[in-house]
């Protein structure tokens, strides 16, 4: 077996995820354990990475995608790792691996521009905030599933059974109640990725929007279309030239 074959082997944990989720999942567990044991001696690692809206405004724009890769909390990271394994198994067979992967960090860099936008132009204070960790964009995964899936059940704390119409309810509420409290600026990549995967998976997005414009065809014609002849039996089938334009 190849060294490409046994790693996508390997990203599939033994073909219980997509490659796709088990990469991501990889990827965020090196990279936040490199950046704890880096913090520890002194290694920028995660401060290169963090959602900084006034270094963004520097052209540090890589910050965008990168902030959804560290996690700083070893419970968030554990319970997080648990809902993309959940989550990420379904969207991956719902949209593909390769749109799963264009989901889930456009709507970290959505997000985190949206923020960084806020930031600049409406908030100011907001312009040395620092946003870290996958939580907001699992929880747009977590809408995504719902509206794709209303009508299933799911064990929440792996005690409650709750519908998908139920969790998109939840996941929203719970952010807002949390904002309500700590205040809205660390939650607004929250509220950005929730509400862009929520345009996304309803169909309200402005991708969907341009699809359904409908513009006229001016100037084309067919060039050629199959006709039935029923007189001659040995030549049924013909090509005629510009029939049915």
């Amino acid at each position: 077996m190849s060294a490409a074959r046994r790693l996508g082997r390997g990203l599939t944990l033994g073909g219980r995820v997509p490659a796709a989720v088990g990469a991501v999942l990889a990827v965020t567990l090196a990279a936040s354990l490199f950046a704890a044991v880096g913090e520890r001696n002194g290694l920028p690692l995660l401060r290169l990475g963090l959602l900084e809206p006034r270094a963004v405004f520097r052209g540090e724009v890589w910050r965008l995608v990168t902030w959804v890769l560290f996690e700083r909390d070893p419970l968030n990271l554990l319970f997080g790792g648990i809902v993309l394994y959940w989550a990420g198994r379904d969207l991956c067979e719902a949209w593909g691996e390769r749109r799963f992967l264009l989901v889930y960090f456009g709507t970290a860099a959505a997000a985190g521009l949206l923020a960084s936008a806020v930031a600049g132009l409406v908030w100011p204070a907001l312009l040395d905030m620092v946003w870290v960790g996958f939580w907001p964009v699992l929880d747009a995964l977590v809408i995504a599933w719902a509206l794709l899936y209303p009508h299933r059940q799911i064990l929440l704390f792996f005690a409650l059974p709750v519908s998908g119409q139920a969790l998109l309810l939840l996941t929203v509420g719970g952010t807002l109640l949390y904002a309500v409290f700590s205040g809205f600026a660390p939650f607004l990549p929250h509220l950005f990725a929730e509400g862009a995967a929520y345009l996304y998976a309803s169909g309200r997005g402005p991708g969907q929007w341009l699809r359904r414009l409908r513009f006229p065809r001016i100037g084309r014609r067919r060039p050629f279309s199959v006709i039935h002849v029923d007189r001659d039996p040995d030549r049924r089938w013909m090509n005629r030239v510009g029939a049915g334009s």
